[in-house]
């Protein structure tokens, strides 16, 4: 653990910090629409001379007005490239994981930030409970297809999947991920098994790549009401536990609020901290390893090598390193 960072540790004083690791990197963020953890996040790597930033999204207006935010506020900025990619879509996931393999310089951070939360039931266009089909499988297909051009480098790769306590509500329901086609959908139920396989899919990589280079891990980034939230209501929150009926937050320390810098400070942590290379596989919350605020089932290996089985059949893809 790197004992500079603390549970308190701003965006900005980590990648201060992890300035020297940051620099020249090659880093691709998916979800960067502006007021996003992963679009914070970018904007601070930005601040520290990566050689090539990334930022992949499913909306082109969005990922233009990031980047335009990056380069008026950053005085040597890095090269930027805007990435269309629509993890709902395997044939999308695949168009952009070509034009990636296509670039000059492989990369070497991959930060899968993107996701969905507690959405009304519906499916990807290949027919996937949408949370499980964006949050896990879109990633699942990406970053494996961008793999091969890495390994054939010889270079190296941090994979870093952006889970959530809220992997607590359940695990992959191996025998009905689409919830009986949606007439027994619980939107909570479902957020939950999409991020516990975000931890999952870390487990697998780190013990399937390890000896390659790839390093991976999973993280809470800590509570926060982003645009994720969007189809949450007022009502919700108040029986949750996490509003007053005044609309303030409860500022309980088991909630974990963060601030949006806060939140970026663990996605940058775990994508370029090399202190925590010992510990792949690993889940992270507030900027440091933390397997025990873990279930069991989400980082169990067989449970991890059963969920790459199901994803692959579910991509039509093999993946075998």
């Amino acid at each position: 653990m790197n004992m500079a960072f603390s549970a308190q540790s701003t965006g900005e004083e980590v990648s201060q910090i992890l300035s020297g690791q940051i620099k020249g990197s090659n880093a691709l963020i998916t979800g960067v629409t502006p007021g996003s953890i992963g679009f914070t996040a970018a904007l601070h790597i930005s601040q520290h001379k990566p050689n090539l930033l990334i930022l992949a999204g499913r909306n082109i207006s969005s990922l233009k007005t990031a980047q335009d935010t990056i380069l008026s506020t950053t005085a040597h900025a890095p090269t930027i490239k805007l990435l269309v990619l629509d993890l709902s879509s395997q044939e999308s996931i695949r168009q952009a994981a070509a034009e990636v393999n296509s670039y000059p310089d492989p990369i070497t951070h991959l930060v899968n930030s993107a996701g969905v939360m507690a959405s009304p039931y519906a499916t990807t266009a290949d027919g996937i409970e949408l949370q499980f089909g964006t949050n896990h499988i879109g990633h699942f297909l990406f970053t494996n297809l961008v793999l091969p051009r890495v390994l054939s480098s010889a270079g190296t790769l941090r994979v870093v999947n952006v889970s959530s306590a809220g992997h607590k509500r359940g695990p992959v329901r191996f025998d009905d991920i689409g919830f009986n086609n949606g007439q027994d959908y619980d939107k909570w139920a479902a957020y939950g098994q999409s991020k516990t396989a975000n931890m999952l899919f870390s487990v697998s990589l780190a013990q399937k790549l390890s000896d390659k280079g790839v390093e991976a891990f999973s993280l809470y980034p800590g509570r926060i009401l982003t645009g994720i939230a969007r189809h949450l209501k007022d009502e919700e929150m108040m029986k949750a536990g996490w509003m007053r009926e005044d609309g303030s937050l409860i500022q309980d320390p088991k909630l974990n609020w963060r601030s949006l810098s806060q939140t970026a400070a663990t996605l940058i942590v775990a994508t370029y901290d090399g202190s925590i290379s010992g510990r792949n596989g690993s889940y992270m919350v507030n900027n440091v390893v933390s397997n025990g605020d873990a279930e069991e089932y989400a980082l169990d290996p067989v449970n991890a090598e059963r969920l790459w089985m199901l994803s692959e059949e579910l991509v039509g893809q093999k993946f075998t390193y």
